[in-house]
C-alpha cells in the first residue's frame, strides 16, 4: 500500500485554503439545490478531465495551437456580439471612474463629487483611463466604443498571455486546453471582465506579466534584459497604482528568498529582476503624486477613510467582514479623520474580544470562503442589461442560473485539481520554474491573508489570484498516468455534464426565480457623494423612451429626495400610467407588455425642483436620449429600473 505523503507547509496550507473555497462555492444557504447541481457537475467534469488528459497530451502541438487560435476567433465574435446586443448598465465605482475619465478626456479636470476624496486610490485609474479616451477621441470614437475596445485588448491579452505561460510551464497539451476551456467556455470571457472596465482585470494582467518576465529573464541576453527590466519597473508601478494590495508580492518575494537562502540556492546575480520589481513599486509613490498634479486632484482628508476603517469592517461579524455601510456611515458622521481613526482603534479590539477566539476563527473561514466565491460574476458592478433582446428576457432565469453554475463548476474543478497537485508536490530548489510556482503560491497566500485577517472582503477580490493558480497548476510536475476508459465513457460523461448544466439550470430557474431587469439605466454619481441634480424649472418637461423586449410589472424612476414632480409612463397607444411618490423615487406597479414606452417627468409646481439626471460628455448611457423641453440630450438620462418581479 502506497504511503500517504505529507505535504510541504506552504503548498499544503494553500490546499486547505482552496478547500474552503470549494466548500464556499458548493454551499448556498438559500438555494441548497444549487450546491447539489454544482457538485454533480464538478464530479462529471473532473472525471472527463481525468480520462481525457492523456488523449490530449498525445495530440500534436501544432494541431492544438491551430485549434486554440480558431477557438479564440470564435470567442472574439461572441464577445463582439455581446457588446453590441447585450450591453449592461454599469454602476457604482466603475461608473464613477468612467465618468471622471470621460470628463477629463473632454478637457475638464474638475473633481465635482466627493467619491475620489473618500477613495483616492481610484484617481490613477481615472487619469490613465482618460489618457486612453483622449487617444481614441483622435479617431472619433465614442467613450462607449473606446471602453469596449480597451476591455477587449486587456481581456483577450490576458487570456493569450495566460495560455502562453501555461504552455511554457506545463509543456503539455492538457493544462493548456484546460486553461483555454476555462477562459473561453465559461462566463469569464463574456460577462464582468468584458462588460465592465475596472481595476480588477488590469491588476490580474500586471501580476501575470510580472511572472512572465521573471520566467523569461534567465533565457534573455543583455539587450533583451534592458527591455525586460524596463517592463518589470513599469508594470510593477502601474499595477501598484491600480491595485495597492499588489504590495503583498514584496513580502512574498522576501519569504521565497529566505527559503532559498535556507536551502542554499540563492544566486545573487539572478536577483536583479526582483530588485527591479521593488524599484517599480517604489516609483509608484512619486508617480501617484505626479498624477495628482497633472489631473488637478487635491486629497481632502476630511472625506478619506483611514486604513483602520477597512480593518474595522473586516471584523464586523454582522456583515461577515464585507463592506459595511453602517460602519462607513458612522465614520462619515464623525467627520474628522483623526477622530475616526481613534474610534476605529478603540472599536477593533472591542469587536475582537466580543467575537472571541472561536468566533474570530469562524469569521476568518467565512471571509476566506467569500473571497473565493464566483457565482455572482454576472452581476458584479452592473445593474442588469440596458434592454436585452426577447430571447434573453423570455428565459432570463435559465440564463442567469446557467451562467452561475457553469463558472462554479469550472472553478471547483480547477481548484480540486490544484489541491491534489499541491498535496503531493515537492519543490526542486534548483529549478527556476519551481521557484516561480512557490512565489505564486506564497503570493496567493499573502492576498488571502491580507483580506482574511486584516481587510474587508468581496467576491471579486479573490479573482486576482486566478492567474497564479493556473501557473501553479501548470508548473507542478505530475507523473504521467494512463487513464484507461472504454470508448463510450468520455462521450457519456460529456452528455451527462451537458444534461446537468441545462436541466439543472432549468430546474434551478423554476425553483429559485429571481427578479429580472428588463430595461435599466442605473449609472449615477450618487447623492451620497454630493452629485448635483438637474435643477428643473417650473413647467419644464423631461422625457425619455425605454424599449421593453420582455414583460415587466415594475418601474422606478429616481427623482430626488424632497422634490415634487408629476411622473408618468406612456405606452405606444397613448395610455398614461401615473407613478406614485415613494421618497426619492417614483414607482409604478403595472403589467407592461413588450414595446416602447415614454417616461415623463414634469415640474408642475411654481418653484424649481431637483431631478436626478445623469450627464456625460461622450458616453451614451441609455438606448434613447433624454429630451428636455423638446431638446435631445444624447449623453444624458434618467436613473430608472424596469423589472419583472
Amino acid at each position: 500500500m502506497a504511503k500517504l505523503r505529507r505535504p510541504q507547509f506552504l503548498p499544503g496550507f494553500l490546499a486547505i485554503c482552496l478547500t474552503i473555497g470549494v466548500i464556499a462555492n458548493l454551499y448556498t444557504k438559500k438555494a441548497l439545490m444549487t450546491g447539489v447541481v454544482v457538485l454533480i457537475g464538478s464530479a462529471l467534469l473532473l472525471s472527463i478531465c481525468h480520462f481525457l488528459a492523456p488523449k490530449l497530451d498525445a495530440l500534436a502541438k501544432s494541431k492544438v495551437d491551430h485549434s486554440l487560435l480558431a477557438a479564440g476567433g470564435v470567442m472574439l465574435l461572441g464577445q463582439l456580439a455581446i457588446l453590441k446586443w447585450l450591453p449592461v448598465t454599469v454602476y457604482h465605482d466603475p461608473y464613477r471612474v468612467l465618468s471622471q475619465a470621460d470628463q477629463m478626456a473632454a478637457g475638464h479636470n474638475i473633481w465635482a463629487i466627493t467619491y475620489f476624496w473618500r477613495y483616492p486610490n481610484n484617481v490613477p485609474l481615472a487619469y490613465l483611463l482618460s489618457l486612453w479616451l483622449r487617444f481614441t477621441n483622435l479617431f472619433g470614437l465614442s467613450t462607449n466604443t473606446s471602453i469596449h475596445l480597451l476591455s477587449l485588448i486587456v481581456l483577450d491579452g490576458f487570456i493569450a498571455l495566460l495560455l502562453v505561460m501555461v504552455r511554457r510551464f506545463a509543456k503539455r497539451n492538457a493544462p493548456v486546453i484546460g486553461a483555454a476551456s476555462f477562459m473561453l467556455l465559461t462566463p469569464f470571457a463574456y460577462t464582468y471582465y468584458l462588460q465592465v472596465f475596472y481595476s480588477d482585470l488590469p491588476a490580474m494582467l500586471s501580476l501575470l506579466a510580472l511572472f512572465g518576465l521573471m520566467y523569461a529573464w534567465p533565457h534573455g541576453n543583455s539587450i533583451s534584459h534592458w527591455f525586460m527590466g524596463f517592463g518589470l519597473i513599469a508594470i510593477a508601478a502601474i499595477g501598484q497604482l491600480l491595485k495597492p494590495n499588489l504590495i503583498v508580492l514584496l513580502p512574498a518575494l522576501v519569504i521565497v528568498l529566505a527559503l532559498m537562502a535556507f536551502h542554499k540556492h540563492v544566486h545573487w546575480r539572478k536577483l536583479l529582476p526582483l530588485a527591479l520589481i521593488v524599484l517599480g513599486f517604489g516609483l509608484s509613490i512619486p508617480a501617484k503624486t505626479l498624477i495628482y498634479q497633472e489631473s488637478n486632484f487635491h486629497a481632502d482628508q476630511q472625506f478619506q477613510l483611514p486604513t483602520t476603517s477597512w480593518m474595522l469592517m473586516g471584523v464586523n461579524q454582522h456583515s461577515n467582514g464585507m463592506y459595511s455601510g453602517k460602519d462607513v456611515g458612522h465614520a462619515i458622521k464623525i467627520g474628522n479623520q483623526k477622530k475616526v481613526q481613534a474610534y476605529d482603534l478603540k472599536t477593533i479590539p472591542q469587536r475582537v474580544k466580543k467575537i472571541g477566539p472561536i468566533g474570530l476563527i469562524k469569521l476568518w473561514v467565512v471571509k476566506l470562503g467569500i473571497l473565493q466565491r464566483v457565482g455572482g460574476i454576472k452581476n458584479w458592478y452592473n445593474g442588469g442589461f440596458r434592454s436585452a433582446p426577447a430571447w434573453v428576457q423570455n428565459h432570463a432565469d435559465f440564463w442567469s442560473q446557467l451562467t452561475r453554475i457553469s463558472y462554479q463548476i469550472a472553478t471547483i474543478t480547477m481548484l480540486l485539481t490544484l489541491i491534489m497537485c499541491l498535496w503531493t508536490w515537492r519543490i526542486d530548489w534548483s529549478d527556476p520554474k519551481d521557484l516561480l510556482v512557490l512565489l505564486a503560491i506564497t503570493t496567493t497566500l499573502g492576498i488571502f491573508a491580507f483580506h482574511t485577517l486584516l481587510w474587508e472582503v468581496e467576491e471579486r477580490y479573490g479573482q486576482i489570484v486566478l492567474p497564479l493558480l493556473w501557473l501553479s497548476l501548470a508548473g507542478i510536475k505530475q507523473p504521467q498516468r494512463e487513464a484507461h476508459a472504454r470508448q463510450a465513457v468520455i462521450p457519456a460523461l460529456m452528455a451527462g455534464l451537458a444534461i446537468i448544466g441545462f436541466a439543472g439550470s432549468s430546474l434551478l430557474a423554476q425553483g429559485y426565480p429571481e427578479h429580472q431587469v428588463v430595461a435599466a439605466q442605473r449609472s449615477q454619481l450618487s447623492v451620497q457623494y454630493h452629485a448635483k441634480p438637474h435643477l428643473t424649472q417650473p413647467n419644464t418637461t423631461l422625457k425619455e423612451s425605454i424599449t421593453l423586449h420582455g414583460h415587466a410589472n415594475y418601474l422606478s424612476v429616481q427623482v430626488h429626495a424632497g422634490s415634487t414632480v408629476e411622473a408618468t409612463l406612456t405606452d405606444a397607444k397613448g395610455h398614461v400610467y401615473p407613478m406614485y411618490d415613494a421618497g426619492s423615487v417614483y414607482r409604478l406597479h403595472h403589467q407592461l407588455k413588450p414595446g416602447t414606452y415614454t417616461i415623463t417627468v414634469k415640474n408642475t409646481t411654481h418653484s424649481a425642483q431637483n431631478v436626478d439626471v445623469v450627464k456625460t460628455y461622450n458616453y451614451h448611457l441609455a438606448e434613447h436620449p433624454l429630451i428636455i423641453d423638446g431638446v435631445k440630450h444624447p449623453h444624458a438620462s434618467f436613473v430608472f429600473t424596469c423589472m419583472q418581479k
